[in-house]
Order: C-alpha cells, then structure tokens, then sequence
C-alpha cells in the first residue's frame, strides 16, 4: 500500500478554524487561550474535526498518532479515544470502521483498515478526547486520491457552548452539531468546552470574524450561576453582532432542565433575543431548551439529567433543522 501524509494537498482537515495557516489541531486561538487558561484542555480535543478525501481505493487504512487518551465519565472508552469512519456522500454517509487500539489505555496509536467500493468520499471524524500528534493514510498501489466533493453550503456551521455541544457523553461522533452538517451537507467547527465555555468576550469577537451560515449558541449549563448568565448573555451576543452584524444567529437555553432556576435561566435568553428583536435584528431566533427533545420524554434522552444521550442529540438536531428549514434561515443563494 502507499503511504500519504495528511498534508497531502488531496486531504482536507475540516472542524479546525484556520488550519490551514497554523497547521495545529487545536480549536482556540493561542491568545485566547492563555487569557482563560481553563479553555486548555478544551483546544487540545478536536472534537469536530474531520479528515476528508476521495479515493477509489479498494481497502483504505487511516493510523492516528496521539496523546493525552483518558477515559470519560457516562462515555465508552473506545468511543472517546477512537476516530470515526464513514464512506459516501452526505447526508446519507455510511459507518465503516471504528479507528482504535484494543490496547488503547497504553497505544500511542489508533488504526483501522476498511473496505470501499468505488470512488467515494472518504470522512474520518477525529477522536474526541486524544490530542491528535499525526495522521497517515495507506492506499492501494495505483489508487487515485482526489479533493473531497465540496459540501452543498458553502459556508461553515459555527457552535459555541457547552459539554453538550462539545458531544459530551455520546456513543459516536455524530452530536448534534455534525448531525446538522450531515443533515446540511455543510462544514462546521465546534467550539464547545465542557464546563469552561461561559461567554468569553473574546471569544464573541473570534466567533464573530468567521465568515458562517449559521452561528449557534448555548453555554447556559457553564453559566455557574443565574447572575453570570445575566451579566455575560447579552454582552457576548453585542459583541458578536459588532463583528458579523448579519449572520443568522440561534440561541438556546439548556435541554430538559426542571431545576428551581429554570424560569429565570430561560428568560435571560429569552430577553436576548427579544431585545436583539426590538432593536431591529431580524435574524435572530430563540428555542426554550425545554423543547429540544420534542415530545419524546426527556427521562430517555439523557444519560444523567443533563448531558443528551445519542438520541437526545438527535431529536435536539431535527428541532433545529426544523426551524432552519421552516424559517428559510439558509436564504443566501450560496447557502442552498
């Protein structure tokens, strides 16, 4: 088989803003980072990121070289420290393989080989919890490796919030923010940190330069209180308005919260989004956490009160869809 580096110019690293210049599989900006120290750990898990190519290969093999593999409250180790592969287009890519070590409390490593049936798109979706150090890809001798198909929205997905978004407690890859780009057929980066996102100024304004389609927010969870949640909600929404004063933006309050604080959690958002609405933004949108799951009990789509199990990360995923598609959000020509 031959070797290919992932710096081969076929190979698209998708989920990782600016990649391209920094050549670091790290999810916040450096300056950032060292302001809130706690985001540290959060930028060296690339959750979100994915490999991309295109190959008529009949057998492909992908190594992942990483560090810093840990287990995971309410996760499946192997789940949390494996890569993800999925053969064809979006929106209906299929599983084939699950990129690991069966010694991976100890292995540096992560490998799998798999089978493909033609040209194909090829998705490798990055382990979660690992610091990814380098990535190889064998294929046959004489098979052809081409750029990935462009994704049908040609600007990214954005994500900021919390241990939610960042897919905590999930079985697979596939959380709500890559279940809508997989719905979509769009690119997006992930900028969820487990118990760290909590309305960094900063950050709105990084957020805020991305050229998007969308920009979704919630860290209502990180929110260690009702008045932090007050005093940062609206603030970091400002801030990110001066810097992307058009993009359509949804804002959230936690899923399937019964606590004493959940009225004045919701209508912290909720005030948001209604003064945004008064001051003339009329693209903006505003979904009451508590309807994320639907119909469906929430008992059944969580894995502890808090954290979305797979399914909850798929009924939180069709909510918005739903709300995309019914507002026409996606109304720029470029992002049919």
């Amino acid at each position: 088989m031959t070797r290919i580096h992932y710096t081969d110019d076929n190979i698209r690293i998708e989920g990782i803003f600016g990649f391209d210049k920094t050549r670091r599989f790290r999810r916040y900006p450096e300056a950032v980072v060292k302001q809130y120290p706690r985001l540290a750990d959060a930028d060296k898990k690339s959750v979100g990121a994915r490999l991309r190519f295109r190959t008529d290969s009949e057998k492909i093999r992908v190594v992942f070289t990483i560090s810093n593999n840990y287990p995971d409250i309410a996760m499946s180790f192997f789940h949390a420290n494996s890569a993800y592969a999925y053969i064809g287009a979006y929106p209906r890519a299929r599983y084939a393989a699950l990129i690991t070590s069966w010694d991976t409390y100890k292995s540096d490593t992560i490998s799998a080989e798999f089978a493909n049936d033609g040209m194909n798109d090829i998705t490798v979706f990055f382990p979660q919890n690992p610091t990814v150090e380098d990535i190889e890809v064998f294929l046959c001798d004489g098979a052809s490796l081409l750029p990935p198909t462009p994704h049908r929205v040609k600007r990214p997905f954005v994500f900021y919030g919390s241990s939610i978004t960042q897919q905590g407690h999930t079985l697979t890859p596939l959380a709500y923010p890559s279940l809508l780009s997989r719905f979509f057929d769009a690119d997006f980066y992930n900028f969820g940190a487990s118990g760290n996102a909590q309305g960094e100024p900063e950050l709105a304004e990084h957020l805020g330069k991305i050229e998007k389609s969308v920009f979704f927010y919630d860290y209502d969870h990180n929110a260690p209180t009702v008045e932090h949640l007050k005093n940062t909600h609206e603030a970091f929404f400002k801030k990110f308005r001066a810097f992307d004063p058009s993009s359509p933006v949804i804002m959230t309050s936690r899923p399937a919260d019964d606590t004493p604080e959940t009225e004045e959690r919701v209508a912290i958002v909720r005030e948001t989004y209604e003064n945004a609405v008064k001051n003339g933004d009329g693209n903006v949108y505003f979904i009451d956490g508590r309807t994320l799951f639907g119909k469906v009990d929430p008992a059944i789509c969580t894995t502890d009160r808090t954290h979305p199990n797979d399914l909850g990360h798929y009924l939180i995923a069709k909510t918005v869809e739903k709300l995309i598609r019914e507002k026409n959000i996606l109304n720029n020509s470029e992002d049919r």
